[in-house]
């Protein structure tokens, strides 16, 4: 028997097209379309459970992929299916509705839809990280941005503290607490760390003095900076959170951060789960995979999953086979998370950390090198040759 649905109700129809049993959907619109939204992500509403229990020794097949695979063979299309919207005007006398009505409640009934999905989908915690993460990206690039200007624009006062300083955050320290390089003596005790400058070395330097007033401005955009590298913490332990709660098992293997950076750049969580672990491992690096497919130069081995420890850390000719692996991982957390299944976090965490120390003992050494291909060059037209007329300009 063929399990067949429009908006009245569910059908039960024969072999020949004929209906053999039927169940009203009740209520509202709304209610209409939460058993419809059921069927679809393979539950059984109670109507259909009605009809079951009317119907104990009948088979089902069903279009829609029902869980209870005990119960319901799937089969899309079938030949109910194909019968029942064959034979819309039969199926219509059947109960008691006229076509103008029915066109009516049909079109209440998806506009009903659309509205509940486009709540359930903003519903979606997994939309959080897709915005935490542009967000951190955001904040990233702002920071850069500033870094860039206020390492050029103190360089003007004291050039050697510049090259001397190489970390950013020691850098915006060392301005907002030192400031003028002739209080290096009085104010060094408050830094966090150490770092020395000789007497000699502050008479010598190459930096010009500088007013009150120019101090101020430079140490302003130093505050600024500080206080977005703070704001960038509070996020990351933000993002840090929420991704535990979403997808534990994901940011176990990979890592909470990359695990919300690979949400965030596929869509969402459930974008992520149906992805194979070839497209995990490359995500991120989507400009070197063109580039590999339209010059020929090294394909790349790994994206966004290149921020991960194990493979960080790893010498080159490891990180490829580390990456694979770590990728068919997240693969498979990324489903089981978004199915809503059990915590494995630890186990895959365990079955990765194995193969790395397998890798690095199979391949202590790198392998010979090989001769590179020359790359392809696209765009360049070979230059027509013509041959010169052989009657000359102006002359018949």
């Amino acid at each position: 028997m063929y399990i067949c649905v429009n908006v009245s109700g569910i059908y039960l129809i024969d072999g020949e097209g004929k209906i053999n049993d039927f169940e009203a959907f009740s209520g509202n619109a709304r209610s209409i379309v939460k058993s419809l939204i059921k069927l679809e992500k393979g539950n059984v509403p109670f109507e259909l459970k009605k009809l079951i229990e009317r119907n104990p020794d009948l088979s089902f097949f069903s279009e829609y992929e029902l869980k209870e695979k005990n119960l319901f063979q799937f089969n899309f299309p079938n030949e109910g299916g194909t019968l029942f919207r064959a034979n819309h005007s039969y199926v219509l006398e059947q109960r008691p509705i006229y076509e103008g009505d029915y066109r009516k409640k049909q079109k209440a009934i998806l506009q009903e839809m659309a509205r509940l999905k486009v709540k359930i989908l903003l519903g979606e915690r997994d939309k959080l990280i897709i915005n935490a993460v542009y967000s951190l990206n955001e904040f990233d690039e702002t920071i850069n941005l500033f870094l860039e200007r206020i390492r050029e624009w103190y360089s003007i006062h004291f050039p050697e503290s510049i090259a001397a300083i190489p970390e950013n955050k020691k850098l915006i320290e060392f301005i907002l607490k030192i400031g003028n390089k002739t209080q290096y003596e009085d104010k060094k005790d408050l830094l966090s760390y150490e770092i020395t400058f000789s007497d000699k070395i502050i008479e010598k330097s190459l930096g010009v003095e500088l007013t009150h007033e120019d101090h101020s401005q430079i140490k302003e955009i130093a505050e600024l900076i500080d206080i977005l590298y703070k704001k960038k913490e509070i996020l990351e332990n933000y993002i840090i959170n929420l991704v535990k709660q979403i997808a534990p098992n994901t940011s176990m293997v990979a890592t909470p951060i990359i695990a919300a950076k690979l949400i965030s750049h596929a869509g969402g969580l459930k974008n992520l789960s149906v992805k194979p672990s070839s497209t995990i491992q490359l995500m991120g690096a989507e400009k070197a995979l063109f580039r590999h497919l339209k010059t020929g130069a090294d394909p790349p081995k790994y994206g966004i999953i290149l921020q991960n420890p194990e493979i960080g850390k790893s010498p080159w000719w490891q990180k490829g086979k580390i990456a694979r692996t770590l990728a068919s991982k997240i693969a498979i957390a990324a489903r089981v998370d978004n199915e809503g299944g059990e915590y494995i976090g630890d186990m895959l965490r365990n079955d990765f950390l194995k193969r790395v120390s397998e890798i690095e003992r199979k391949y202590p050494n790198p392998p010979p090198t090989k001769e590179k291909l020359p790359e392809k060059r696209f765009g360049k037209r070979l230059k027509k040759k013509y041959e010169k007329s052989k009657f000359k300009k102006g002359k018949s």
